[in-house]
């Protein structure tokens, strides 16, 4: 049946795909023009419309420069119920600058966040900042070529690697596989922590990259978080919680609970959802007695309508397969800048 009906949808899949071939086309011989900027910037994207880790990276990008470095971030704002250029501040939600933009403002004190659906004008809005950003990290930036990072950042998923995907609609993929050349680097990441040398090898040759590549996988912290503090995941060992997400792929989150608490109840919603008065009402039945756990993107969507004594989330972070790789993408990115 499956192959069938990517029969059927082959020709509008090639339609896309040539539409977007030509536009990329264009940028490389010069016709489109990608503006490079004197303030460094990273940029973070990927090839496949579903969520391939993007976010951690952008949090392990910060993680890694903010003690010596001023920075922002730009984002497009995924979601938001604002439109335009915003620049952040304390004011501001989920709901005005989208999710993870507000996860890395809520997380970074420091930080400064813009959100631009025109790159363009985020950047040019950095240099009215006080004081002016000295590395820029672009999050999803991989298909928006009016701005040229200094480095570009690929992810893609260990389970579901661009190589093994389709274009639009037979598959996942923005545009055609050959994008990858765009990429300095490519992170594949929710690898299995355990992941064998022989596993890696054969996944570099189904990859057939000359691009150098990184293997993550996600690590998660000792302690649950709520607005102002932490508090001790000890508490979820009676099996006394429920899960809530909206994210593309919680499985990894739900793998990690099953096994360090046991059963429990998951309420799965779809990426980046706006939960409605009956989403809380049915979150809240569920909960009755219960402390409701989220990931950190959720919780900024969620934390206005429900409240913080029952509310808590759980901080992720990138964590490197191999040591040696994690020194090297380090070395790269502080050269890079």
């Amino acid at each position: 049946m499956l192959k069938y009906l990517r029969l059927l949808l082959f020709p509008f899949a090639l339609l896309y795909g040539v539409i977007v071939q030509l536009r990329n086309l264009f940028f490389d011989i010069g016709f489109f023009s990608s503006k490079n900027f004197n303030t460094p910037s990273l940029g973070v994207g990927n090839l496949s419309m579903g969520g391939t880790g993007k976010s951690v990276v952008v949090t392990y990008l910060i993680d890694l420069l903010q003690k010596t470095k001023t920075l922002a971030t730009l984002s497009r704002g995924y979601g938001r119920k604002t439109k335009g250029l915003r620049i952040a501040d304390i004011n501001d939600t989920a709901a005005t600058l989208g999710d993870e933009p507000f996860q890395f403002l809520n997380r970074y004190s420091d930080l400064r966040v813009i959100v631009s659906e025109n790159r363009l004008l985020g950047m040019e809005a950095l240099k009215l900042l006080n004081p002016v950003p000295e590395v820029v990290i672009m999050d999803d930036i991989m298909q928006h070529r009016w701005v040229k990072p200094s480095l570009l950042i690929m992810t893609t998923d260990y389970k579901n690697p661009y190589f093994k995907d389709y274009i639009f609609p037979i598959g996942g993929l923005r545009e055609f596989k050959s994008g990858v050349n765009r990429a300095d680097l490519i992170l594949v990441t929710r690898s299995p922590s355990n992941l064998s040398m022989e596993k890696k090898v054969n996944f570099l040759k189904g990859m057939k990259s000359k691009i150098p590549v990184f293997f993550t996988t996600i690590k998660y912290a000792q302690f649950l978080h709520k607005k102002n503090q932490s508090i001790s995941d000890l508490e979820l060992n009676r099996g006394n919680f429920i899960l809530v997400t909206g994210i593309a792929d919680s499985s990894k989150l739900v793998d990690y609970l099953k096994t360090t608490f046991g059963g429990f109840k998951h309420l799965k919603f779809s990426d980046h959802h706006h939960f409605s008065n009956n989403d809380i009402h049915r979150i809240l039945n569920a909960s009755e007695g219960k402390i409701i756990v989220t990931t950190e993107k959720d919780y900024g969507r969620l934390s206005p309508l429900i409240s913080d004594e029952k509310l808590c989330y759980i901080k992720i972070s990138l964590d490197f397969i191999f040591e040696k790789d994690q020194k090297q993408f380090d070395r790269i990115i502080l050269d890079a800048i």
